[in-house]
């Protein structure tokens, strides 16, 4: 059941969403039709990604890495775990888990026509999956910077130009180019006040689909509030730091629960998290001064 939103009227709408809740066949083309819409918002908004190098996996394909000898892996086995060290081996098997988010919605909001159905599942599951991508790939680079300790950059008070300098310079004497800085709100406020002609920043249509704030010499600078208020990370180009292997990608199923008079969907995406150069990852800590 695919339609263009934007060539309906609301009443064609709800017309249209009607007579596909009426049968099973109708709500499972429902869901399907989530897939793509889904899709593409992950791609430019989900700030976790762009630091990793996605990689779709083949039929059956197993999600193995190279591994530098020099440095230490970082993967993440399952949603939430702490990150597991690899040190030895060429190779690395990175497990794959499941990020799924289950939106809901009353029967009763339905007929009462306060909202487009599929528009607000969509809200609802991108958010989730987006924090929970975030949430782990940000602690796959935490750790593997703090693993490697000099890569780690003290700032006491207000972040510095000076401790950005340095956590650039951690990454390019690897011979490595910094390509991204990650921050939460509370920091990037300290850098806007740098000016303008210290830090290019992005248009507010940049900002609004992609999360791209704006550019600090060679690095893109992102937003995230699932990012700790006080850590600023700097990550190299996506295919030096490590990759995010994707088993199954956004899948929709009907998930519907009658007694509670509520129609659902589980949106569920299976993938790895792997950080194979922690080298390519630095870290500022942000203290208050005393």
């Amino acid at each position: 059941m695919a339609f263009l939103k934007n060539n309906l009227t609301d009443e064609q709408k709800e017309i249209a969403v009607a007579q596909a809740m009426e049968t099973d066949e109708g709500r499972t083309a429902l869901a399907q039709a989530m897939v793509e819409p889904i899709r593409r918002a992950l791609e430019y908004q989900a700030v976790g990604r762009k630091t990793l190098m996605v990689d779709e996996l083949p039929q059956g394909a197993l999600a193995r890495y190279e591994r530098d000898v020099a440095s230490i892996a970082h993967i993440v086995a399952r949603r939430g775990a702490v990150p597991d060290q690899i040190q030895e081996g060429e190779e690395i098997l990175v497990p794959t888990f499941e990020i799924a988010a289950n939106p809901t919605v009353r029967l009763s909001e339905i007929k009462a026509r306060r909202f487009f159905i599929v528009d607000r599942a969509q809200i609802k599951a991108k958010e989730a999956i987006q924090k929970e991508e975030d949430t782990n790939i940000f602690n796959a680079l935490i750790a593997a910077a703090d693993n490697r300790g000099d890569q780690v950059v003290t700032n006491v008070g207000n972040l510095t130009v000076a401790s950005l300098n340095t956590a650039f310079r951690l990454i390019e004497q690897h011979d490595l180019v910094a390509a991204k800085i990650i921050c939460h709100a509370n920091q990037y406020a300290t850098i806007r006040v740098f000016g303008k002609d210290f830090f290019d920043e992005a248009s507010q249509r940049e900002i609004i689909t992609t999360g791209l704030y704006g550019h600090l010499w060679t690095a893109d600078i992102h937003v995230s509030s699932r990012m700790d208020s006080n850590t600023v990370l700097v990550v190299a180009s996506p295919e030096t730091v490590g990759a995010f292997p994707i088993r199954q990608d956004i899948t929709v199923l009907p998930a519907d629960d009658p007694k509670k008079l509520r129609l659902g969907w589980v949106i569920y995406e299976e993938v790895g998290i792997v950080v194979v150069n922690d080298y390519a990852v630095s870290k500022i800590e942000v203290s208050s001064a005393t």
